[in-house]
């Protein structure tokens, strides 16, 4: 079970260990890192003929560092030195996920590609040198990615079309969920989360407003067939959504099926807080 981590969060003992002291840099600096998706290692070591707590290790895929500026794409690892507790809970595996950006506070070992984290302080949403070490890493070992949600679980990346997919139930009928793979895409879980609550009350009111706009151009159509004319409420009542995409500030977009009444040419809505407009 993944526990919820609060920042900033002390990483063990908040300090380096006098065992391991000799083999690290004195001053610890601060460091944005990002890591591989495998899980951390845990083990038992012996320094300096003194028994070490239980020890966590991952693969880092590059750093940087605040102090230096130095920028280091070369893959290392993140080592440190686990409180009982930490050990017993399981934290080392909630701590640091692959493909998010963290900035700590760590020591570096001495002449070694290894950091010692003492403080988590924050996540980070976005650098773009980091997520491109992790796009490459994705990409070369064929990783799925992932984005967790309450609602509808962890949403699989289309590595096709760069977005997180999913899809629920409504009136019978399935709908996608679409949220785009960028540097929000986090941030709008819990906006698609809201949205698809009040779904049916946003669904009357799209599906009213297209009636309203689309009926004389449906009629239009209709005329050039030689078909019966319809009115806004058997308009209102043939169109079904099938497809929602949230984005974090440019509000929604509803895909509905046009009930076939323009060819079987989708009808987009696009809204938010304030106002509904039409794409088509």
């Amino acid at each position: 079970m993944e526990l919820k981590i609060d920042y900033p969060y002390k990483v063990g003992f908040g300090t380096v260990s006098e065992a391991y002291k000799p083999y690290w840099n004195e001053e610890p600096h601060e460091y944005l890192i990002i890591v591989s998706n495998d899980e951390p290692l845990c083990y038992n070591s012996t320094v300096m003929d003194q028994e070490s707590n239980h020890m966590a290790s991952l693969t880092t895929l590059g750093y940087i560092d605040f102090d230096t500026d130095e920028h280091c794409s070369e893959k290392g690892t993140l080592l440190w030195e686990m409180r009982p507790d930490e050990y017993d809970s399981e934290i080392h595996k909630s701590l640091f996920k692959g493909g998010i950006i963290y900035h700590i506070r760590a020591a570096m070992q001495i002449d070694n590609n290894v950091l010692y984290p003492l403080e988590v302080i924050r996540e980070c949403r976005m650098e773009y040198f980091l997520d491109n070490l992790y796009e490459a890493y994705v990409k070369e070992n064929d990783i799925p990615i992932y984005l967790e949600t309450k609602m509808f679980g962890n949403l699989l990346l289309d590595k096709t079309y760069n977005c997180f997919c999913s899809m629920f139930e409504y009136k019978g009928r399935t709908v996608s969920l679409i949220i785009r793979k960028d540097w929000q895409a986090r941030d709008t879980v819990s906006k698609l989360e809201s949205f698809v609550r009040d779904f049916e009350v946003h669904d009357k009111e799209m599906r009213r407003y297209a009636a309203e706009r689309l009926t004389s151009l449906a009629n239009e159509l209709a005329d050039k067939k030689g078909e019966a004319h319809i009115t806004e409420e058997e308009f209102y009542n043939r169109i079904f959504p099938e497809s929602i995409e949230i984005m974090i500030y440019a509000g929604y977009i509803v895909h509905y099926h046009d009930g076939g009444l323009f060819d079987n040419h989708s009808i987009i809505v696009k809204g938010n807080k304030k106002e509904l407009n039409m794409l088509k």
